[in-house]
């Protein structure tokens, strides 16, 4: 007679965020029908089985479980995000999560190479990650004080594992392929607790990069106070650097940064070092470099379609860049007592830069039957920039609870010198007058010197439990020396030594703003508000020493701010969060100097430009179930900007424009975006399912004609991460932009035209110590111009094979059909422009990578 056991156990999944759920569970044998001995019963141990969800929401925060979303062998950080619900990844580097832009990537909570995400995205390996976190992060002067007012920016923080927090790691690569395409380099980890040092040193000419290029523009903008005293040629030289992107919402614009354009050849590296020393000191500090090169070769079809007039503009031609990047960042966060701290991180970027082109060019009626102009152009500029500044802020915590006091003050400075050199020879045809020729030679040198200091003083005072008061009060000062000076060739001397005095200028200005702001922050059970209001004051005061022109501006502006959140439970919540801004115009738009960098296309500032006030109100609902590993986000936006800046373009009959900045109300945007994310299976696999719906109006003026220009555009988006066996891993996407534009006043036309971007990759494990992966990219453009319109499928795959434990032969090909092509859309006020740029193509490479592993036990 067979014994057997009835097992009773308590089985408890530990859902760390959610509460231990108790499940108790009887197992009796299928043949349980017996007769004989009464049956014997023992009870056993209890039995604790410890599991993550893949998605949890810890307070604000929401974390994923890095081990419930597979990556291939040799996976960076970019790679896991891309498979993580409500988190997208563009092939520039981009990352937003819950809708918006991702600033900061952190990891532990502490920065990698200052507050550039991709630097940690683009070169850590995806194998050190136990958990991703996505976060809004306060500003360290709100998180003293503890009131959350809403600005917030969004982070996300990498945690590693535990057996990766004592020893190194990293990878060391080198690889070649045909045509002298190459790929190396190597990034070094070494953590010891709290200390971090990171070495990386890389370099390639297949068109990758492991950073933003745009960190100066980024910083510069960062400071308005300090980017709105840059002239126009010192903002169009930071603009024209590689990788610098437009923050926008516009398919087209990331269709067009998915297949980098041109082609380019990368060095960089750098060295990040973090430490705290017990509870006084948290040193944070790292250095970068980066060298690029590039060149591309371009057509452009632009459609201008006014109220009174229709016509195309088409330019092709070559340009080549080149850049040399310095980055310093520190950081000493000082407790000098229980009650007092000081935080000072200085910062500073060193720039030089080239850039060159030749292009021609031609503007011809809307049937392109009537020629209206044509012409060419070779432009060469070198510049050299320097950027510093300091954040230094003060907290000291008073004994009452809630009583504190912080002040910070930021110095900051720019520097920006170049000389450039435009040839340009131009022929105008429907003039009235009969043909009519110019040409321009000239060599204008520019030196812009921009100071600025912003103070900032936050006390805040606990009125009664749940009600606080917070009185901040601002004071900003800049100034700023521009010299301009334009030289046409002399052909009797052979040099460049006549001044043209319509293009030159020697400008100073002064510019000082206060905001007195007072709020009140309250809280009550599952609700958190902040509501307050308040009243900026700014003066402007520039004048031209060398044409005798000055500037004044005063503006007063009332903005009031509202902040709240409510929890229904705790993996559910519902955010409302207004807020009002007032945005000074910039010297590029007040000075009335004309910019003839392109001739057909001058721009001349207008010194009568008011203020700006924009108006943004945003509604999100967040929820994610852990039993059931769903994740639910819905947000909605709505704004307008009272005396919004707007472009007056003055268009004659040959072509040329003349465009000019003035103010304009009657605008709009909105936009919807949900998505969703369900399991399929307990394995980790997941669909998420989105949407977004945006909606903008806006005006435009055209030859004095006001215009109303209105612009839908729905995308539906989905991504399917699927796990069907251990060793095999499927990911497939789509993504559909849909574009409709109209025109109000005149003979515009609607315009409505689609983006298609999906695709799927796979990735596995194959006996023998081999893996393998492939993708299939697609884009579909239709709608555009005649020979734009088409689809790109971009077939990749790649075969590695572990030797050993330290190292990988890996062969790879990108483009597999040589079929890579870059077609664009972007839209504009009066016109729509396709693009058509150069790729860099088919290419192979066999790489061989070690990996450094060495971790303490315990």
């Amino acid at each position: 007679m067979r014994n057997f056991t009835t097992l009773c156990f308590i089985l408890f999944i530990l859902l760390a965020g959610a509460g231990a759920r108790a499940q108790e569970r009887d197992t009796i044998p299928a043949d349980s029908s017996r007769s004989g001995p009464p049956l014997r019963i023992r009870t056993l141990k209890e039995v604790v089985v410890e599991s993550r969800p893949p998605v949890r929401l810890k307070g604000d925060t929401l974390e994923y479980d890095a081990s419930r979303f597979k990556t291939r062998e040799n996976a960076v950080v970019e790679e896991l995000l891309q498979k993580l619900p409500g988190v997208k990844v563009d092939k520039g580097g981009a990352i937003t999560a819950q809708g918006e832009t991702v600033q900061r990537v952190l990891v532990d909570g502490k920065e990698f190479f200052g507050n550039d995400p991709a630097i940690a995205t683009k070169n850590l390996p995806a194998d050190m990650v136990d958990r991703i976190q996505v976060l809004d992060k306060m500003s360290d002067q709100e998180e003293f004080t503890g009131i959350d007012d809403g600005n917030k920016v969004k982070t996300i923080n990498i945690i590693t594992k535990k057996d990766r927090k004592q020893g190194y790691f990293g990878n060391v690569s080198a690889g070649g392929g045909p045509d002298g395409k190459y790929e190396g380099g190597l990034n070094i980890n070494s953590f010891a607790g709290d200390q971090q040092l990171s070495l990386l040193l890389k370099a390639n000419n297949v068109n990758k990069s492991g950073f933003s290029a745009s960190e100066l523009l980024r910083m510069a903008a960062g400071n308005p106070e300090l980017f709105n005293n840059l002239p126009a040629f010192a903002i169009s030289e930071l603009s024209k650097m590689k990788g610098v992107r437009i923050n926008s919402d516009d398919p087209a614009e990331k269709a067009e940064l998915a297949r980098p354009a041109g082609r380019n050849n990368t060095q960089y590296g750098g060295v990040n070092y973090n430490n705290d020393w017990g509870r006084r000191l948290q040193w944070r500090s790292s250095y970068f470099y980066n060298r690029f090169t590039s060149s591309n070769d371009y057509t452009y079809n632009r459609h201008y379609l006014l109220p009174d007039t229709a016509y195309q503009f088409l330019q092709d031609g070559t340009a080549c860049q080149s850049g040399n990047d310095h980055r310093l960042n520190a950081s000493a966060d000082i407790r000098l007592n229980e009650r007092h701290s000081l935080k000072i991180s200085p910062q500073a970027v060193f720039n030089t830069a080239e850039q060159s082109g030749s292009r021609r060019y031609s503007s011809s009626g809307a049937d392109g039957q009537q020629l209206l102009n044509q012409g060419s152009q070779d432009l060469h500029t070198s510049s050299h920039t320097t950027q510093a500044g300091a954040d230094i802020l003060y907290r000291r915590r008073f004994a009452k609870t809630g009583r504190t006091l912080s002040v910070q003050v930021t110095p900051a400075s720019f520097n920006m010198s170049s000389v450039s050199f435009n040839t340009s020879r131009n022929q105008y045809y429907n003039t009235g007058a009969g043909e009519v020729r110019d040409s321009i030679r000239q060599q204008t040198n520019a030196r812009s010197e921009s100071y600025s200091l912003d103070n900032s003083i936050v006390y805040t005072e606990q009125l009664f439990p749940h009600l606080a008061l917070k009185l901040h009060e601002q004071l900003c000062y800049s100034q700023g020396r521009y010299r301009q000076q334009a030289l046409n060739f002399n052909p009797a001397g052979g040099a460049y030594n006549l001044e043209d005095a319509r293009y030159s200028d020697l400008y100073g200005s002064n510019t000082f703003k206060t905001l007195t702001d007072i709020a009140l922050a309250g809280s009550y059970r599952r609700f958190n508000f902040t509501a307050g209001a308040g009243w900026q004051h700014s003066r402007l005061d520039g004048s031209s020493d060398y044409k005798g022109y000055q500037v004044r501006g005063r503006y007063g502006a009332f903005l009031p701010h509202a902040y709240a959140r409510y929890r229904f439970t705790r993996s559910k919540r519902l955010t409302l969060h207004y807020k009002s801004r007032a945005v000074l115009p910039g010297l590029s738009q007040l000075r009335p100097l004309e910019d003839i960098t392109d001739p057909l296309y001058v721009r001349k500032g207008n010194p009568d430009l008011q203020q700006a006030v924009d108006h943004t109100v945003t509604l999100a609902y967040l929820s994610t179930n852990v039993y059931r590993n769903t994740f639910t986000n819905i947000q909605l936006r709505l704004s307008t900007v009272k005396d919004q800046f707007t472009d007056l373009y003055t268009t004659d009959s040959s072509g040329r424009q003349l465009i000019t900045p003035i103010n304009a109300s009657d605008n709009f945007s909105g936009s919807l975006h949900a998505e969703r994310s369900v399991p399929l299976g307990d394995n980790g696999s997941n669909l998420t399912m989105g949407a977004a719906l945006a909606y903008d109006q806006y005006p435009a003026y055209f030859n004095a004609v006001a215009d109303k220009i209105q612009q839908w555009s729905l995308t539906p988006d989905l991504q399917l991460s699927y796990y069907p066996l251990h060793a095999l891993s499927i990911t497939a996407r789509g993504n559909a932009a849909w574009n409709h534009r109209h025109n109000a006043a005149g003979n515009s036309l609607t315009q409505q035209y689609w983006f298609l971007d999906y695709g799927l990759e796979l990735a596995a494990i194959l006996p023998g110590q081999w893996t393998a992966d492939a993708g299939l990219a697609c884009y579909t453009t239709t709608g555009l111009s005649e020979a734009y319109n088409n689809t790109i499928a971009l077939l990749n795959a790649g075969i590695t094979r572990d030797i050993g434990k330290r190292y990988m032969l890996r062969l790879e090909g990108q483009d597999l059909l040589n079929r890579n092509r870059s077609f664009t859309r972007l839209a504009r006020n009066g016109y729509t422009e396709d693009r058509r740029n150069q790729v860099l193509g088919r290419y192979f490479l066999l790489s061989l990578i070690y990996k450094l592993r060495h971790f303490t036990k315990g």
